[in-house]
């Protein structure tokens, strides 16, 4: 009797899930042809299935607990060939999305970032931070002269924003993971700590998106995905490389065009656009049976585009001399940033940590590895 294990059914979850996304999820009937035609999925622990059963009984804490939920990359193959249209992909993304929420700490941060209502406001935070700093630096008022961006903000009074953010993002994002891998570990009744083995071979699969590259449906946003990945990391070594410039080498922005960190700033944000545009394009062009993008895919996808091309604009502003446009697309571009950067821990930006945590662990405990 020590084996038995009472299952507690939550029909509210069953509605949630159902407004999240996953309407279709009640008219899965357990034919397995989701589990035959995915590539991605591991061989001693098939998915979508099993998954699809625990979404119809509403048992969310072996969903919101399952790594198998996050190793699903969405490739829209099960959602292709169901024969009964109940769509698994949107279902398990409908269980990610909600899943966010469950284990965002702070976790009203989690339900405004789900919620269409509460997205005013997120962005109405950072730009009223960035707006009272810009009073404090500079009066609002546009410099004149050579159009230099930290002449309206210094680079001290934006680090003094972006990297609380930052620690914030990381702080929580560590809270959050750390819930999510001691529910794995309590519902799965599997103890082993991640080994360095499983570190690198999850690691090597996500530089190299090995997975995405199995997908066969939607097998082209594999390259939109790649592109957009490899653009944000030389961006993101871009804005960290300049910091090292200015607090080490005092050397001060705009630099030159033919800087190595400025090329490589360049490339990445080229590279960046040239990924999301691909993503957009194909989310636009695709068929609808591979699975239809969230709410919450639309709003990170949206906003990391538009972060991308006010970077852009900003630039182009500046070398163009055209400071009415140059100051304000730069002031748009950095709550852009912050929102992406603060609210990482709540939003589809999430979807790296988790995915990793939950490759890891599935590595980790998997007898195959």
């Amino acid at each position: 009797m020590n084996n038995v294990e009472y299952l507690q059914p939550d029909l509210a979850f069953v509605a949630r899930l159902k407004q999240a996304g996953g309407e279709n999820v009640k008219k899965c009937f357990q034919c397995a042809t989701c589990v035959a035609v995915c590539d991605v999925t591991q061989s001693d622990k098939p998915f979508p299935r099993k998954e699809m059963i625990l979404a119809q009984w509403g048992l969310k804490d072996k969903l919101f607990y399952n790594p198998d939920v996050w190793l699903c990359h969405q490739c829209g193959d099960c959602t292709a060939h169901c024969p009964r249209g109940a769509k698994p992909s949107e279902v398990l993304a409908a269980v990610r999305d909600l899943s966010l929420a469950e284990h965002a700490v702070p976790r009203f941060l989690g339900k405004m970032h789900a919620s269409p209502a509460a997205l005013a406001a997120l962005f109405a935070l950072p730009a009223a931070i960035l707006l009272l700093a810009a009073m404090y630096a500079n009066g609002l008022t546009i410099p004149g002269g050579e159009i230099v961006y930290s002449h309206f903000f210094p680079l001290k009074v934006i680090d003094s924003i972006f990297i609380p953010g930052a620690l914030f993002a990381i702080i929580t994002s560590f809270l959050s993971l750390k819930k999510f891998w001691g529910g794995m570990q309590r519902n799965n009744r599997e103890k082993k700590a991640p080994d360095v083995a499983a570190v690198l071979g999850a690691v090597k699969d996500i530089l190299l998106h090995k997975k995405f590259a199995q997908c066969r449906t939607n097998k082209p946003r594999y390259t939109g995905h790649l592109l957009a990945f490899f653009g944000f990391l030389a961006l993101f070594a871009t804005t960290n490389l300049v910091m090292m410039y200015h607090y080490l080498l005092g050397r001060e922005t705009p630099l030159a065009l033919g800087d190595p960190v400025k090329l490589l700033g360049n490339a990445g944000a080229v590279t960046a656009f040239a990924g999301v545009s691909y993503i957009i394009a194909r989310r636009l062009a695709a068929p609808d049976e591979t699975g239809k993008a969230s709410y919450q895919d639309w709003t990170f996808i949206l906003t990391l585009y538009a972060a991308i091309i006010t970077g852009i604009l900003a630039e182009s502003a500046r070398l163009a001399g055209i400071p009415a446009a140059a100051y304000p697309i730069y002031f748009t571009h950095l709550v852009l940033v912050f929102f992406l950067i603060a609210y990482l821990p709540f939003s589809k930006f999430a979807h790296m940590p988790y995915r990793a945590a939950a490759m890891v662990y599935a590595r980790s405990n998997s007898k195959t590895n």
